[in-house]
């Protein structure tokens, strides 16, 4: 049974799981007058508010199971979160009842054009930078998918002129039939949700379906440093057009970070479109993201011009590494997100020298050990709060300075009184935020309100 939108239509619609995507896909199908049916194995308290939340409360549906109710019907629309190997999945599909991911239905529906991102890590910066070059370079557009957007809520009143970009999780391509967009980035591949895959390699293979329509109309942008990905490129390249980001690869298109630059060759023209120094967001990482970025701008049209404007008005995303200000020349990141080593050593590299580094929280049995060398080489003070400040300090004493804070007030201003101008202040806690705060949002939003308190203060004198 398929459905082309135009001149057939599902009469009825089984939605399995009420979370974001699941619930705009109703309102979508309600408004087309299509009979929906939402089932979720949540307490039917929970699925009640849920739907009232959303306007929804009158619409049929079963909570704590999913029944053969789910079956009556002419499609089915799965939330990612939900696994695709339920057994009333394995029923409807024996029984020929289509089964779409909300991303297949987006797709389906939208008269524009996909720019689709995937991916271990990165996925939502690398979207958002996509984004912001589609605006400068006035492009009709819209940022939606596993960013947090459903796009079937957004993408209805598009043109044919307009562009989709796209965050797409390996969860939302287990279930596309039709879904093709005009370019796609696969990042990278690393170790992710074996807690839903039998394997590392049904990961990657779930990931790898972001082109499984894919012809040489079409481009995947993939890591020039990630051994699998090169590899399935050398595969894919009699397919579909290859562009490698992160490094120059002889013999195909690329953009790659050079002499801290951003180069190109695409389409038989080579150029350079910005300074990473000019960008808000900093770090290694975030110039392969802007690589990959750049390449998707570019198959859509968009001018270097344009795509270095794009790029340099981003401020980064809430939380993650994030642009919040500067004082007095010393610059100030918000990275309350980071609750691990490893995001904590990103956080710290980003940046040549001078941080002033404010960690803490509560230890998550973190091996802190591996910050050594890079707190030697970058950081100029560090600054301690809450439950692991204790090993942190044991860990980095000796180092550089270490000093202890009891809130985390004190530590910004301590943080500002040993800052000189060229200096930078990074909020990465490297810990869970529990121990002072809520949630790592909430520790966020209190550093940014610190820092642009102490810049009106400054800007006051």
């Amino acid at each position: 049974m398929q459905f082309d939108f135009k001149t057939s239509f599902p009469k009825s619609v089984s939605i399995i799981g009420a979370a974001r995507s699941g619930l705009a896909a109703a309102l979508y199908f309600l408004d087309k007058g299509t009979r929906v049916f939402i089932s979720d194995s949540c307490s039917d308290e929970k699925l009640k508010n849920e739907l009232i939340s959303k306007g929804l409360s009158n619409v049929e549906h079963e909570s704590g199971c999913h029944s053969d109710k789910v079956l009556n019907c002419d499609l089915i629309i799965l939330s990612p979160g939900v696994p695709s190997n339920l057994p009333i999945l394995i029923k409807a599909k024996d029984m020929g009842i289509p089964v779409w991911s909300e991303m297949e239905l987006g797709f389906r529906v939208c008269k524009g054009t996909f720019l689709a991102i995937t991916g271990s890590t990165g996925k939502s910066t690398t979207v958002s930078l996509l984004g912001e070059a589609l605006k400068a370079g006035d492009k009709e557009s819209i940022v939606a998918g596993n960013i947090g957007i459903p796009v079937i809520s957004l993408v209805p009143a598009l043109s044919e002129s307009s562009f989709v970009a796209a965050e797409v999780s390996s969860f939302q391509l287990e279930n596309i039939d039709r879904f093709h967009p005009k370019a796609a980035a696969v990042l990278n591949f690393m170790k992710n949700h074996l807690d839903r895959y039998d394997s590392e390699d049904d990961y990657y293979n779930a990931k790898k379906e972001i082109a499984r329509n894919f012809t040489k109309d079409n481009y995947l942008v993939v890591n020039a440093d990630d051994p699998r990905l090169v590899q399935w490129a050398r595969q894919m390249q009699n397919q579909t057009n290859i562009i490698f980001f992160g490094g120059n690869v002889d013999g195909y298109d690329c953009f790659w970070p050079q002499n801290g630059r951003l180069y190109y060759r695409f389409y038989g023209t080579d150029g350079s479109i910005l300074n990473f120094e000019n960008m808000f967001i900093k770090g290694g990482h975030n110039h392969a993201n802007a690589c990959a970025a750049a390449a998707l701008a570019k198959v859509a049209g968009v001018s270097d011009k344009m795509i270095e404007v794009g790029f340099c008005r981003f401020k980064g995303l809430e939380h993650r590494l994030e642009y919040v200000s500067s004082i007095g020349g010393v610059s100030c990141y918000n990275d309350s997100k980071s609750t691990t080593a490893e995001s904590m050593l990103v956080a710290v590299s980003a940046f040549p020298k001078g941080v002033q580094l404010i960690a803490g929280g509560r230890d998550k049995g973190c091996d802190f050990s591996v910050l050594d060398q890079a707190v030697k080489k970058y950081v100029k003070n560090i600054i301690l709060i809450g439950e692991a400040a204790e090993r942190m300090e044991k860990q980095w004493s000796g180092l550089v300075p270490v000093f202890r804070a009891q809130t985390l007030r004190e530590a910004v201003n301590i943080a500002f009184e040993k800052s000189t101008s060229g200096d930078t202040v990074v909020f990465s806690p490297g810990c869970s935020s529990f121990d002072m705060f809520k949630n790592y949002e909430e520790r966020g939003s209190v550093f940014r309100e610190l820092v642009n308190e102490l810049g009106n203060r400054e800007n006051s004198l």
